[in-house]
């Protein structure tokens, strides 16, 4: 009877645990999505700095499109880089000096971004407001990491299913 009682209690213990690491980490992701904001934020920035508010225009499709702009983002938030498009960000060199990208197995947030309509109809107001679907866990990482790799694709990741991802929408407004 004792045995019973004692496997009762340690089935009932691990359970919490179970409970406590599934809290521990949504707290650690929701942090992260808290600094994802400013990070897209940023990276918009950076690709309307380049191509001007017309080509951001160009470059991000109206809501609903099949093809948003693509962003990739680390687990903290902090960086977040483009990863569609020509020669995209977040596929440079990782040792990069100027702009290092991010390694697939890094690849925790997957945010698509589409503008929105502008409230008058036009897009003459002076910025464009865009929204950013971010998902996650967007990549999560196969095996160790090899030391001193240094291309985004060196260490193995594997794609999480899009049904599998939690989302959360940020409204953006992007100016020159």
């Amino acid at each position: 009877m004792a045995v019973g009682l004692l496997s009762f209690a340690l089935v009932a213990i691990l359970g919490l645990m179970s409970a406590t690491t599934r809290s521990a980490s949504d707290l650690t992701d929701s942090e992260g999505l808290a600094s994802l904001g400013a990070g897209v934020q940023r990276e918009l920035e950076r690709i309307e700095a380049s191509v001007g508010l017309g080509g951001f225009a160009d470059l991000v499709p109206a809501g609903g499109s099949a093809a948003p702009l693509r962003l990739v983002g680390i687990r903290d938030g902090c960086r977040v880089l483009r990863a569609d498009g020509a020669d995209p960000a977040a596929n440079h060199p990782l040792d990069d000096p100027v702009l290092p990208g991010i390694a697939n197995r890094e690849r925790f947030y997957l945010v698509e971004v589409t503008r929105l309509a502008e409230p008058d109809g036009s897009a003459d107001g002076g910025f464009i407001a865009v929204s950013a679907r971010c998902s996650w866990p967007y990549e999560l990482p196969i095996g160790p990491s090899s030391q001193g790799a240094t291309g985004w694709n060196a260490d193995p990741a594997r794609e999480v299913p899009a049904n599998d991802r939690r989302v959360a929408i940020l409204n953006l407004a992007i100016r020159p």
